[in-house]
């Protein structure tokens, strides 16, 4: 694997995607299902029996639907694949475990110091999620929480591929995972999300994850690039990530004879459909299944490769401030 970055933290290269999972608001594992923003946060521990076996004990909800999410990715894998291989834990999220954290904050600071529960304080530590699941899934290599608000998911996957590219590790499993934080409006007011930075549309939540790096020549797809760029006055028209995407497909081969897809995410709020149609593009807007949270890009990345459709992925992203993020995949 050969791996160049410019200026604009720009990786370049061609990293195998072995397997892929994603996780939405219904707690259904790779399926589109109906969910009600109203009706959230649904209880994981009938879907942590199924896929664990067992109770986790000792966890909150974010913990819970971390392992979850990462687990379903992993189980697809053959153990014979995953065997003896040195695998990192990349784990994004953009508020973290929100619900585990603010009991323990209240309870130290607003009630004359206090004594938090052990449960609390080991729900509280930023890494706990990325520790419960490499406890679980037994690995042993790298494990780190990124949290870079709304481009969470982004970095990650750009500081996975530095490992693997340093031949740190083998494999790395990349995940997003941020969950419902009641109320609406306080789960709006923590993403600053507004009529004229966001699309309007259900608050949701995700635990989405991919397997990269070599197994074996097995894979889905490929990740062809990351890149974060730090201009903080980035044109969102049509026609300005129309000309970006192009050039990113022109950068690399093969490409002629893949349908091309944009994958939007929440902060783009004028996605024209007809304009991209018209130029060859398709535009799959992936939110509507998943809502909006911080480390969507990861449901929409996971579901675009687990797909069937043989395809070319252009998944754009912002911050609030402006910086632009974009995430290049294909599939076989």
């Amino acid at each position: 694997m050969r791996t160049t970055m410019n200026s604009k933290n720009k990786l370049i290269s061609s990293i195998p995607v072995v397997a892929a999972s994603y996780l939405g608001p219904s707690l259904i594992p790779n399926l589109d299902a109906a969910w009600d923003e109203f009706k959230l946060p649904l209880s994981p521990d009938d879907l942590v029996q199924k896929i664990m076996g067992q109770p986790l004990r000792r966890a909150g909800r974010f913990i819970k639907l971390v392992c979850c999410g990462a687990l379903s990715c992993l189980k697809s894998v053959p153990p014979e694949e995953l065997k003896d291989k040195k695998i990192g834990i990349f784990l994004a999220t953009g508020l973290g475990n929100v619900d585990e954290i603010l009991p323990f904050i209240t309870q130290v600071f607003k009630h004359e110091g206090g004594f938090p529960s052990p449960n609390q304080f080991a729900n509280s530590v930023s890494n706990a999620a990325a520790f419960f699941l490499a406890k679980v899934s037994e690995i042993k290599g790298t494990v780190l929480t990124i949290s870079q608000e709304e481009l969470s998911f982004e970095s990650a996957l750009w500081l996975a591929q530095s490992y693997l590219e340093r031949g740190e590790i083998e494999l790395a499993l990349v995940g997003g995972c941020d969950v419902f934080t009641p109320t609406v409006a306080d789960y709006r007011e923590r993403m600053d999300l507004k009529p004229d930075n966001s699309r309007f549309m259900p608050m949701g939540e995700g635990s989405s994850w991919l397997l990269i790096g070599n197994a074996s020549g097995k894979k889905i797809g490929n990740i062809l690039s990351v890149t974060l760029e730090h201009n903080q006055k980035t044109d969102l028209s049509n026609e300005n990530i129309l000309s970006k995407s192009e050039r990113i497909a022109s950068e690399f081969t093969g490409m002629q004879n893949k349908q091309k897809i944009i994958l939007p995410g929440f902060r783009l709020t004028d996605i024209d459909q007809s304009f991209f149609k018209d130029k060859g593009w398709k535009v799959e807007d992936y939110l509507p299944h998943c809502g909006i949270h911080p480390t969507a890009t990861a449901y929409g990345l996971a579901r675009a490769l687990l797909s069937g459709t043989s395809a070319f992925f252009v998944h754009c992203n912002y911050h609030a401030a402006g910086r632009r993020a974009m995430v290049v995949a294909t599939t076989e």
